[in-house]
């Protein structure tokens, strides 16, 4: 199989600013694409840009609140003028609040809400008709396990991330007559103190969602890498 060269490949990613969305960024400067690094944390961002080692891609910040309709507006508009393109749109951005639903916060389902679902769909709102015009490109969603399986005390966070796998899926429908990829990325538990809780010592580095993500958006172009599951190894009781 001829993988593609991420080389000259202009990649928003969100969420930027850490965990799986910092190691994104990173590897995919490394493989040589220009990185819209996207989140509100302007002083993180900024690190994150001046982190690279790259010699053939680069990281540029893009704060930018993907729950505003206006900021990710002017993001997309700013891309394009500037580079003008969008070659891969990886919506990474999510956030977890934990418990029993009669004992969550609204603000906590609100938020949950709010970036998990509404932050994706606005990216990718106003980033498909120039991928439309252009007939080319790829969305790259990452939900997680909590998107094809349930847990207790996951009622909010599952909710969000199902509600992100049938959006994958019909955006899939939609696109697919304009040759535009999607793919959905699904991890299970990442070292990341995601939600404030604490990661298992076997549990994958974000670095392995970023390679698994690499992967995806090399593949070769009459290949869909449309679904991936990623689970860490368990380790046996000895």
């Amino acid at each position: 199989m001829q993988f593609q060269s991420l080389h000259n490949k202009v990649v928003i990613v969100t969420g930027a600013s850490k965990g799986i969305g910092h190691a994104m960024s990173l590897l995919f400067a490394e493989k040589g694409a220009t990185v819209y690094a996207v989140a509100r944390n302007v002083g993180l961002l900024k690190a994150l840009a001046a982190s690279t080692e790259s010699t053939d891609g680069s990281i540029i910040a893009a704060p930018c609140d993907i729950t505003r309709s206006s900021e990710v507006q002017a993001l997309i508009t700013r891309v394009i003028e500037e580079k003008g393109k969008i070659d891969i749109l990886i919506n990474n951005a999510g956030i977890g609040h934990f418990g029993a639903i009669h004992e969550l916060e609204e603000q906590q389902w609100d938020e949950m809400m709010a970036v998990n679902l509404k932050g994706t769909f606005l990216t990718t709102k106003y980033t498909v008709p120039h991928l439309i015009r252009r007939k080319s490109g790829h969305i790259i969603n990452i939900s997680s396990v909590a998107g094809t399986v349930t847990f207790e005390g996951g009622g909010g966070y599952c909710t969000s991330k199902f509600g992100l796998m049938a959006f994958t899926d019909v955006l899939t429908q939609e696109l697919k007559p304009h040759n535009i990829k999607v793919s959905v990325i699904c991890p299970g538990s990442v070292q990341t103190h995601f939600g404030g809780t604490e990661p298992k010592d076997y549990a994958l580095e974000a670095e392995d969602v970023a390679y698994m993500a690499y992967q995806v958006a090399a593949a070769p172009k009459n290949v869909i890498l449309n679904q991936i599951t990623m689970r860490p190894v368990v380790p046996q009781p000895k």
